[in-house]
């Protein structure tokens, strides 16, 4: 859940904050992955969780 806040927060998602991995959220992830000039995987990987200031 904490990815899709910081995702909405930043207005790339605008699904529902249900901790579900749905085909919007991978969107999402995938295009806060380009503006950060990131490798484009769709996935919550760590150096993606890291630009989103989540850190586990």
């Amino acid at each position: 859940m904490r990815v899709q806040l910081e995702l909405k927060a930043r207005q790339l998602f605008a699904g529902p904050i249900d901790g579900r991995i749905t085909q919007e959220l991978k969107d999402a992830i995938r295009a806060f992955q380009i503006l950060q000039r990131l490798p484009e995987t769709g996935t919550m990987d760590n150096l993606t969780l890291a630009k989103l200031g989540i850190v586990y």
